[in-house]
């Protein structure tokens, strides 16, 4: 059973600040994806902060729902990137920055399109 539990959270505002600050971006629109190696070895191996603006969504009800639906294609597709992180920590970022509210269908290709470039890009980098 795929869970999105509560320790999957990046909550640490150090972690959060050290990932906007030296993380990589991936940009697939109107999904920005943040990620950061961590050299810290936490349990569960990836930890997930999920962002929507304020500035472009003022009401919180519509901010929530756009959560509620990047979490679950996160939760649904986690499996992509928990297959190739063993052994190693990352700290993600999913950033909404589009202006309208999305369907379901149209971000999950997105979501797995993000997933798959990181574990590209982080094995060109790292080998």
């Amino acid at each position: 059973m795929q869970i999105f539990s509560k320790d999957e959270k990046l909550c640490s505002a150090t972690a959060i600040t050290d990932l906007f600050s030296q993380g990589k971006q991936i940009f697939k629109h109107p999904v920005k994806l943040l990620w950061l190696q961590s050299e810290f070895s936490v349990e569960p191996c990836v930890k997930v902060l999920i962002s929507v603006s304020k500035r472009n969504f003022k009401r919180a009800v519509d901010r929530n729902k756009i959560k509620r639906i990047i979490r679950e294609c996160y939760r649904k597709n986690k499996h992509i990137i928990n297959t190739v992180s063993e052994g190693k920590h990352f700290h993600l970022g999913l950033i909404y920055v589009g202006k309208q509210i999305p369907e379901y269908n149209t971000i999950e290709p997105i979501i797995i399109g993000l997933l798959q470039r990181l574990i590209s890009d982080h094995e060109k980098t790292s080998g």
